[in-house]
């Protein structure tokens, strides 16, 4: 007798380019089709994201929700989705799409809800109200969806001790990564060396100004992806970039991120005129592979993370970093990086100082070992295994 595929509903706030959708991207790709059924549901429009969702096959559905601001259209829009779909499993990403989904998903009478939450620290008073109440609601929901997915350990426990989340069945899923796409490439540096405007000598690639022996490749280039957002502390990141620039005027920050571009003052300005030269704001970016295997270090500041994206990629490709000990992201970097306290530029200034002291060979064999680690926890084929045997285990529990 033939197997009654499982069908599944994905409700997301956004399918912009994040941590979260591209996640979401990665599953998809890498589920078994003979066994599940896929559908995706934002909030907003279809986004890059959905529209390589859809070019995989899987219906995409946009409620056209402007700036998160919930419309009777938009419910009205969800609720036919719902009813006309009947998933056997609804999983919702983020606080807003778990709030929305439980209600909707209960109302329309889905057996089984699962929420996904990605963050281990919020600080609320820097967010809006509306999103300071769908994290407050969603607490006093959290016993009505039948599993609760995190990307952290330490993202599980803030969520039931600070937070008060009462659902019995958590599953702790690590991100997974794509270790041919993540991968070393030496022709990524040179490429991003000339989008930079920094000069490099065309046989060795090395650039051929200020030189630095311990360096050897002329410039330091210290990445930090993440978006412009009051929980990723790009003004902490800043103030380590200046501090170590006063020491050493080799060393070039990239950052990549929605909203990380000169024309929003309320970043840029944040940048003293007198290192701007060592600045280069990418903004938002599809090809993050081939930036983050250009780097010599990659670095995330946060001060609430669950498991870091950008840490995994930049492992991946065998660039050793430089993270705050926030959510997992000591235990994901292990001893192949450097780990500091949260909004301490002091310290994060000395550990980039520390892996440009380690010279090629030192950066090299730490890198070796990130990706080694990578790949033996959280390749990708592992991790999509897990959310398979999670919707499969709910479906038997009907």
């Amino acid at each position: 007798m033939k197997q009654t595929r499982i069908t599944i509903l994905h409700l997301i706030t956004t399918l912009d380019v994040g941590g979260s959708e591209m996640m979401l991207l990665k599953l998809l790709s890498l589920m078994n089709r003979r066994l599940f059924s896929n559908c995706v549901v934002s909030f907003a429009d279809i986004g890059p994201v959905g529209e390589k969702i859809l070019a995989m096959g899987i219906p995409v559905y946009a409620l056209n929700m402007a700036e998160g601001r919930l419309t009777l259209a938009a419910c009205v829009k969800l609720w036919k989705i719902l009813r006309a779909v009947r998933p056997m499993v609804l999983q919702t990403w983020l606080y807003h799409s778990d709030l929305l989904g439980v209600i909707f998903g209960k109302l329309s009478g889905i057996d089984k809800i699962c929420w996904n939450i990605r963050c281990s620290y919020m600080d609320l008073n820097v967010y809006r109200a509306q999103t300071r109440w769908s994290i407050r609601l969603c607490s006093l929901l959290s016993s009505l969806p039948d599993a609760v997915v995190t990307n952290s350990n330490e993202a599980l426990n803030f969520h039931v001790k600070i937070l008060g989340y009462r659902t019995d069945h958590w599953e702790v899923i690590p991100n997974g990564f794509d270790l041919a796409r993540f991968k070393p490439d030496k022709q990524s540096r040179l490429r991003l060396l000339a989008e930079l405007g920094l000069p490099h000598n065309k046989e060795s690639g090395a650039v051929s100004t200020q030189a630095d022996n311990k360096n050897g490749n002329g410039v330091f280039l210290i990445g930090f992806i993440a978006r412009y957002d009051p929980m990723k502390d790009h003004p902490t990141f800043i103030r380590a970039a200046c501090l170590l620039l006063k020491e050493r005027r080799d060393i070039h920050f990239v950052l990549v991120g929605r909203g990380i571009t000169w024309q929003n003052r309320a970043f840029s300005m944040q940048i003293p005129d007198t290192w701007k030269g060592h600045f280069h704001l990418l903004g938002e970016r599809y090809n993050i592979e081939h930036i983050t295997s250009g780097l010599d270090v990659a670095s995330s500041v946060s001060r609430g993370e669950g498991f870091p994206n950008s840490v995994g990629e930049a492992m991946a490709c065998g660039i050793p970093c430089v993270v705050t000990d926030v959510g997992d992201s000591a235990i994901i970097v292990g001893d192949t990086g450097r780990v500091v306290p949260p909004g301490n530029p002091e310290a994060t200034a000395r550990a980039w100082n520390e892996l440009v002291e380690l010279g090629v060979d030192g950066r090299k064999k730490l890198g070796l070992s990130a990706r080694k680690r990578v790949k033996d926890n959280f390749e990708l084929s592992k991790i999509v295994k897990q959310y398979e045997s999670l919707y499969n285990s709910l479906v038997k529990t009907r």
